[in-house]
């Protein structure tokens, strides 16, 4: 039987309250936290689906789906610290509401529980995963930090970046989905490297809905350029830009260091406009969005490969004008 995307989000949040289980009263509100922000949960419902496709087990596949979510939450906490955001999605963060050195032990609390539940799985190669994921989580989460302002960031450090904080849980997804499989080379499996072309699809859709459609994201625009992280959709407009709009370029970019993006807003979207940055972007997301089509289109079972597609209909049919 096929659960529904609404059962199966449910059946997750009741295994993640059951993993985690904190008996202090900080780590009682860290866990309803998690659990209450927990969004759509796409990771889970994105696994779950990618399983039922080859008919595997739905307690094995809530499970994991679970553990994952636990690592990805527990990653958001420890950037939100790192980062300094007192916002998420129009909502206050874990650091804000909690304060910086709950949240950071809360964060290592979570992974802990996690890995301890699976641990009790006895599969080693479901270990390996997830640690290969938390390793990439942390080494992408430095490197990011590495380029905070910097201007001159490379295309190829931002796929790096886009690799291990995003598509990398992803990947991870449809890597577990090997392994349950019987699949030896599992990070190499069709199921690894269509939610590797999920992730990236997803980070580089948000990178493009920051500068033209932030609503869609419930946050303000621009976020990215304020908080110096340079993204695809500003290094097509370097790219373009003339001497002179390039060295304007650069002037806003350290009055946003020093605090004062107000003036960016103003000035970089015509930049963008007129270089036809959002089309390019577009592109890019068409082609990607293509990938990931067809290798839904090769998964072997049509109800949860069409269940794949409604649920993430929204996220897919992205396309700028």
């Amino acid at each position: 039987m096929l659960l529904s995307p609404a059962r199966v989000i449910s059946d997750t949040n009741k295994q993640i309250s059951q993993i985690l289980q904190g008996k202090m009263p900080i780590l009682k509100q860290l866990q309803r936290y998690v659990v209450a922000s927990g969004g759509k949960r796409i990771r889970p419902l994105f696994q779950y689906y990618l399983g039922k496709s080859y008919r595997l087990d739905d307690r094995e596949l809530i499970r994991l789906g679970s553990l994952l979510e636990i690592v990805h939450a527990a990653s958001l906490l420890h950037d939100d610290v790192v980062d300094g955001a007192e916002e998420r999605r129009s909502k206050p963060t874990g650091a804000k509401l909690f304060g910086n050195k709950a949240v950071v032990l809360g964060g290592d609390h979570l992974l802990s529980s996690g890995l301890k539940a699976l641990s009790n799985l006895g599969n080693s190669d479901y270990m390996n995963i997830f640690t290969d994921a938390i390793k990439a989580l942390s080494a992408a989460e430095l490197l990011q930090m590495q380029q905070h302002f910097n201007l001159k960031t490379s295309r190829q450090t931002h796929a790096e970046v886009v690799d291990g904080k995003t598509a990398v849980l992803f990947r991870a997804a449809g890597a577990l989905v090997a392994v349950m499989r019987g699949e030896g080379d599992f990070y190499r499996s069709e199921t690894a490297e269509l939610g590797l072309a999920f992730g990236r699809f997803f980070q580089y859709r948000d990178d493009y809905l920051d500068y033209f459609d932030a609503a869609r994201l419930k946050k303000r625009g621009l976020q990215d350029f304020s908080n110096g992280i340079v993204t695809q959709p500003l290094h097509y407009l370097l790219a373009a830009a003339n001497k002179a709009e390039r060295a304007r370029i650069e002037v806003l970019w350290r009055r946003a260091e020093a605090g004062d993006a107000a003036a960016a807003l103003g000035e970089i979207m015509p930049l963008m406009a007129k270089h036809n940055v959002a089309e390019r972007c577009g592109e890019d997301l068409g082609r990607m969005q293509r990938e990931i089509l067809a290798g839904l289109a090769r998964l072997p079972e049509k109800a949860p490969r069409e269940t794949i597609r409604t649920e993430f209909e929204k996220i897919l049919a992205v396309a700028p004008p």
